[in-house]
């Protein structure tokens, strides 16, 4: 199937999902709406669409699964930026800055709500699919939670939690594309690598950003993590390296100042582990490409490909 066939599906994408989320309350209906208006970059749906392409699905089929991942990533971020106090998203004010705590968190719950409705129009094998992911996502959110402000987290119980947190959104729509399209087993299972695998390059790259990153390109604050209590692999590398020192006592105060938050940045970049948190993106992105090389050529392969590249050059 070439991609050709599917040419507009970013646009019918955005009318499922706007229409997914409609509510009868005005307040509602513009708070759930919010997050797709600013777009985003889709990546997930893209994902999809691209792995699809390895065999041959029905339209309406991808696009209502497409619909379903993003629903569940944009329920999961409007509940993320409550959890960190987040004032911007997509480069605009943040839900809960706008409208406060509790209606962002009721809008999440409504978003992931509008999820599962469009899921049950999927095959029951794609709904679980999705489902199991969901749980997935939750659980990683809650042992990131449960480390907050711990200085003394593991960096392979860290890359876990990436796994299950971000990693979970990258393999299933990988996977559930190429399950969708008939694909053999052997290639859904190397497509769900080559998604697992981009999606620990993404986020260790993503946590990057909030270290060395501009906060007018990324569209937030950096050193919005490190006042959270979020420690990235670099941060926890940079503790091991001197675990009394200054650095250590500036993360283990929970109201960190915004020159604080700058200085422990600068401790952290001159660690160095922030070359060696981008030599393990690397390696991922390269696992990724190794078992996207595995399979046999098909139309989107060469996009995949450059995802995985870009992904370690991405600034936003």
């Amino acid at each position: 199937m070439s991609l050709s066939d599917h040419i507009g599906w970013e646009g019918r994408l955005d009318d499922a999902m706007r229409v997914a989320v409609a509510a009868p309350d005005p307040g509602l209906h513009r708070m759930a709406g919010e997050l797709i208006r600013h777009g985003g970059k889709r990546l997930r749906p893209r994902l999809l669409f691209l792995c699809a392409s390895l065999g041959c699905a029905a339209e309406e089929v991808l696009v209502d699964s497409a619909a379903a991942i993003e629903l569940l990533h944009v329920a999961s971020l409007l509940h993320d930026d409550v959890m960190d106090g987040a004032a911007t998203r997509r480069g605009a004010p943040s839900v809960n800055s706008r409208w406060g705590n509790t209606d962002a968190a009721t809008t999440g719950t409504h978003v992931l709500a509008c999820a599962m409705a469009v899921l049950a129009r999927l095959p029951q094998a794609a709904a679980s699919a999705v489902t199991e992911a969901a749980f997935t996502v939750c659980r990683g959110q809650l042992r990131e939670t449960e480390h907050v402000y711990d200085t003394n987290l593991d960096a392979d119980e860290h890359l876990e939690i990436l796994r299950m947190k971000t990693a979970t959104l990258f393999e299933l729509p990988c996977r559930l594309g190429a399950d969708l399209a008939g694909c053999d087993p052997a290639h859904i299972r190397g497509l769900a690598e080559f998604g697992r695998e981009l999606g620990v390059a993404f986020q260790l790259t993503d946590d990057l950003l909030d270290l060395v990153g501009d906060s007018a390109c990324l569209g937030k604050p950096t050193g919005a993590d490190l006042r959270a209590g979020v420690f990235s692999h670099a941060v926890l590398l940079a503790l091991r390296q001197d675990p009394g020192g200054r650095l250590a006592a500036l993360l283990r105060h929970e109201e960190l100042t915004g020159a604080e938050a700058a200085e422990a940045a600068a401790l952290v970049r001159a660690s160095g582990t922030v070359d060696s948190t981008r030599e393990l993106a690397r390696e991922r992105a390269r696992r990724a490409a190794a078992a996207l090389a595995e399979l046999p050529p098909f139309p989107g392969r060469d996009e995949l490909a450059d995802l995985a590249r870009h992904t370690l050059s991405r600034t936003r």
